[in-house]
Formats: structure tokens, sequence, C-alpha cells
């Protein structure tokens, strides 16, 4: 049964109709085996009695495939991309790591040696140290983990378990689970408040965005989106005053006062709207219009777009460099990486990489 079920995910994942019911549908099939696994390490738990962790859960042995290019200019920036379907790690222009698995969502620890990443195809985290591009862990968490965010001191982290209909709690210096937080159906985006007290997590199937006290580990507030709107992506402006929510169902970007948890501004941008980030520097953020084949700039002061700029078939994860001047797009359905020049608004490389890119990111060494 867990052939097929890859076998299934294999086949959705090479469709070239790529939009985010697609990507949806993806994530489903990937929680099914991921429910299978939690099953049978369960199984295997109970029937060997003294197994440890470590004995269920083995890091796994990482490969080497070639390495994607990095342009002249991108040399001050590690750039990261996550290839759902061919189950690499790209380190462009370092190397690319072979997972065996369904990579999907990244995030730093901060300090910026160790890179996680979310198997989405299972029920496991990578950590991933970016000093030797060895994985030094594999965490067991729920079902289809999506995307993490850390509290300010790195000390604990909190993963979106999108099968799983709940969000992991895992202490980084143990890198064991500490604690399970049950939210509404498909919990996907998620951000976490620059103080570290509240989480917010955005429930695709639920339709609605949550907080969560870190202190209770409970849910504090819920913002139902109106007319069956699904929230998707997420993230914050740097003061945390402001959260902003992608609505995939009516191609919204929306903009929610952090505090009261109510809708303050909304806008138009394209279809089928998947990730957001903020751009540093700027009062800007820009969204990947996965069935648009765009990406669209988003001024936060007025809600009114500044620029909405070709990328690609199926634009899914953005993300800025620490200094604003360039913006990066994953593509999945051209699998490729856009690079935008921040300040000119102008696509100026298509880099190519695997097989459906799903997220991306930049940092400095």
């Amino acid at each position: 049964m867990l052939d097929s079920f890859h076998f299934i995910l294999a086949r959705l994942i090479r469709e070239q109709r790529i939009s985010r019911t697609m990507h949806r549908v993806r994530i489903l099939v990937a929680s099914m085996i991921g429910a299978l696994l939690a099953i049978g390490i369960l199984f295997f738990v109970h029937g060997a009695g003294s197994a440890s962790p470590d004995q269920v859960s083995p890091t796994p042995t990482i490969g080497l495939g070639s390495v994607y290019s990095l342009p002249q200019p991108l040399a001050a920036y590690h750039l990261v991309a996550t290839d759902l379907n061919g189950g690499n790690v790209a380190l462009l222009g370092q190397a690319t790591l072979l997972t065996g698995g369904n990579p999907h969502g990244l995030a730093l620890q901060p300090g910026g040696r160790f890179l996680w990443v979310m198997n989405v195809g299972g029920v496991t985290v990578w950590v991933i140290d970016l000093a030797t591009h060895h994985v030094v862990a594999t965490i067991r968490v729920g079902p289809s983990p999506v995307h993490a965010v850390f509290s300010p001191d790195g000390g604990t982290a909190y993963v979106s378990d999108f099968g799983g209909a709940q969000v992991a709690i895992i202490d980084t210096a143990t890198r064991r689970v500490t604690g399970m937080i049950a939210t509404p159906d498909e919990p996907h985006g998620i951000a976490i408040s620059p103080d570290g007290s509240t989480l917010y997590v955005a429930c695709v199937s639920g339709g609605v965005l949550v907080t969560i006290s870190t202190a209770t580990r409970s849910i504090t507030n819920t913002l139902l989106l109106i007319g069956g709107g699904a929230p998707f992506g997420i993230t914050l402006s740097p003061d945390g005053k402001m959260v902003y929510v992608t609505d995939e169902v009516f191609d919204h970007l929306i903009a929610v006062d952090a505090r009261s948890l109510t809708i303050v501004g909304m806008t138009q941008v394209g279809a089928r709207p998947a990730l957001v980030a903020w751009i540093p520097n700027t009062h800007r953020v820009i969204v990947a219009n996965n069935a648009g084949g765009t990406v669209t700039i988003v001024d936060t002061d007025t809600m009114q777009v500044v620029a909405t700029i070709a990328t690609g078939s199926g634009p899914h994860g953005v993300a800025a460099s620490p200094d604003g001047r360039w913006l990066f797009v994953a593509n999945t359905g051209a699998n490729t990486i856009s690079v935008i020049d921040a300040a000119r608004l102008t696509l100026v490389w298509q880099i190519p990489v695997g097989a459906f890119p799903v997220d991306v990111m930049a940092t400095t060494p």
C-alpha cells in the first residue's frame, strides 16, 4: 500500500497543470503516507520494547547530486531550495543533498548554522549542518510537516503538521518533541511574534487564522475568513504589529491586526496566492501567485499593489535576501528559482534547479 501511495505522489508531482489545489492534493497524499509511517513506527516501538528513538528514526545517509549554479553577483549569499519531487535540498553553488524524501519548507535556526527541512512525505524534520552539509538529526513529528519557526532565543522550534492538525514543539538542544498543540484542519503557514509569546497559524481547510500562546500551549484567538476563504501563507511585520495572510480561494492578501486579530486591510493579488514574505528595509511584501505564474509586490502602508512580475509556472515559495536587495521565487512548474532585483522590480535570472521546487531561502554566511 505504501508503494502505491509513493507512486500516486510521484505521478501527481509530475503533472504539469500546477495549481494550489493540486499542491494540496500532493500534501494530502503525503499525509496518508505519513500516517502509515507513524503507525508502522508505533508498531515497531511496541514490538521492540527497548528500541530507542534514534533506532526507530535513524538519521538518513545523504547522497550528493550535481551542484546547481549560483550567479556570481549572488556569491555573498547562501541560497537554498527544496525540490519536492526530486527529493533534493539544493545549496546552490555548493552542494545538492539527496534526501530520498519529499523536502518542503525551510527554516534557519538562530545562529545560522543549522538548517531545518520539513519532510512533507513523512513524519520527520531533518536538521542539516550547513558547515558540513551533513544531516545531524532526524526528528519525528506528526504527519506531513510543512513549515517551522523558532523562538527568538532559538531554544524552541514550532512545526506545523499539515496532515496532523497540530503544531509540534521541539527542544532544539535535545532535538526532541516536548509537546503537541491541536489546531483546526491543515495548519500550513506559521509565524511567531518578535517576543516569542504568540504563534500565528494559517489553517487551510479550517478556514481560520489562529493565535497560540507559547506559554500555555493553547489557542487564544481565532479569525474565521469570510465566505469560505482559505488562509495559506503568512508573514509578520518586523515590529510584530501586523499579520499578512494569503487567501488562496479569493486571491487576496489580508492585513490583520496582530493584537486584536481583526482584518484591517485587503488587496487583490494574483491567482491562488501561496507563500508571502516580508522584504527587509522596506514596507513591502512579496506574494507568490501559484496559478498565475507571477509574484505581486504589495505596499503594506497602503495595501496597494506596487508591481506584478512574471516568474514562470507555479510560483510557490518566496524569500528576500537579508539586505532586501534580491527577491527569490521557487517555481514548482518551471523547475526554476527566479531572482528579482528588489529596487528595480525586474526579473534578472532564472536558475534551473531540480523537480518541483517548493521553498527557497537566502541567508548570509
